[in-house]
């Protein structure tokens, strides 16, 4: 139960403290449906952690991946001008 004081204050504002002192103790709106949307948004942000983390990891993926291509391609580059083809054509 909120604090009696806070729910005089609340009281004494007119509708709208009556109607906030409702919510806060369970009348206007059931507890049940407060418990609802709290487990609801508990769920969503750890789903939103988990994308996140996801997202996180296939950053990370793609950067190794162009990281191997660009060492491929400078090894590739780097052979070809030790190594060049017969007959004098090259890259």
């Amino acid at each position: 139960m909120p604090d009696s004081a806070l729910v005089n204050v609340l009281a004494n504002g007119g509708v709208a403290g009556i109607v906030i002192v409702l919510i806060l103790v369970g009348l206007l709106v059931p507890k049940w449906v407060h418990d609802d949307l709290k487990a609801e948004r508990d769920a969503l942000k750890q789903a939103l952690a988990e994308e996140r983390d996801r997202a996180d990891a296939a950053v990370a993926a793609a950067q190794a991946s162009r990281d191997l291509i660009a060492a491929l391609q400078t090894g590739m580059q780097m052979a070809a001008r030790e190594h060049p083809p017969p007959g004098g054509q090259g890259p």
